[in-house]
């Protein structure tokens, strides 16, 4: 949904709602394993892709291995692409016990590998929830707001740091006039949504959301804006509700460096920094983006940096 706000300095935008909660993918992955009749067995790759998106196989594999009651639900009958049983139960751990498994369910396994063609089962029964959280950033794109006033005089930091599935999520207020701190806030979030790339924004926004300021102030986010796959990471989905964010992320997920700019289908979507790569979340544009986080950089503060060594002594104290 798709809502109009007046901002602090009396220009108006448009955001868009928070959405509903992230669907559960390990519920959806335990039914679909459930699924597998014994004697077959599937990929990594069909379950994401049935999931919706086959781009998040390696996700998929890191959670089978938080399988907490093996065998069931039945991860061991998911193989690579190449008919390779791999491990079960964890990277580096339980190979002979997973072709085991197998065996005894009457799956032939020859030097270590399933010949798929006699045992592959794909036809699964579930939703492709991935298709609608990639259709939900795409929308989200279409509406971002690249012009929300002058610079602010507060600029927040926000970062989280993670024990297992808990969030712990802070945020450091400076002013842009000295760079002095004016303040902290912390959130501590359980996040039941997994860390799949390309999908970070449905696993921390839930943690990061509760810190954000209605005040007009510029969030730094630590992660991408419209630097993303589809145009919209989890700067622009904390900036939908009508806050002012960017991004600032210390690893370039897409497109390409020239020079400072960072290009992706052909267009310029966002700036090296320092070591971080900026970009805008809604209610900046990109030049601003670049201006905030170099005046802070040249006045010998490093908010980014600051607010993951608060998430982290957040974590620690807890």
């Amino acid at each position: 949904m798709v809502s109009r706000y007046l901002s602090r300095n009396g220009t108006y935008g448009s955001g868009t709602a928070p959405a509903d909660p992230p669907p559960d993918i390990r519920s959806l992955l335990w039914d679909m394993l459930r699924q597998i009749p014994r004697g077959s067995v599937t990929t990594y790759g069909a379950l994401a892709e049935s999931l919706g998106d086959r781009a998040a196989a390696r996700a998929v594999g890191s959670l089978l291995s938080e399988n907490p009651t093996p065998p069931d639900p039945p991860c061991h009958r998911v193989v690579y692409a190449d008919g390779r049983t791999g491990w079960y139960k964890g990277k580096g751990k339980g190979a002979e016990e997973k072709i085991s498994l197998l065996r005894d369910e009457g799956v032939d396994v020859i030097d270590g590998r399933v010949d798929l063609k006699d045992h592959i089962f794909r036809d699964f029964d579930t939703v492709p929830v991935l298709q609608s959280l990639m259709a939900e950033q795409v929308t989200l794109s279409e509406n971002i707001v690249y012009d929300g006033g002058p610079l602010p005089d507060t600029l927040s930091a926000i970062d989280v740091s993670y024990r297992g599935d808990t969030a712990y999520a802070a945020r450091v207020d400076f002013s842009f006039q000295d760079g002095s701190e004016l303040g902290q806030g912390r959130a501590r979030t359980t996040v039941a949504f997994p860390y799949i790339p390309g999908y970070l924004s449905f696993r921390e926004a839930e943690a990061m959301e509760p810190l954000l300021v209605d005040d007009g102030r510029l969030h730094v986010i630590d992660g991408n804006g419209i630097l993303h796959p589809r145009g919209a990471g989890i700067a622009c989905h904390l900036g939908r509700g009508g806050h002012r964010t960017m991004g600032a992320a210390k690893s370039l997920l897409t497109g390409e460096l020239s020079g400072s700019s960072i290009i992706l289908d052909g267009e310029e979507r966002g700036r090296k920094v320092g070591k971080y790569f900026v970009s805008v979340g809604n209610l900046v544009d990109l030049s601003q983006a670049e201006e905030a986080l170099s005046r802070m950089l040249e006045m010998g503060v490093d908010p980014c940096r600051r607010a993951h060594s608060e998430a982290t002594r957040f974590k620690k104290s807890v």
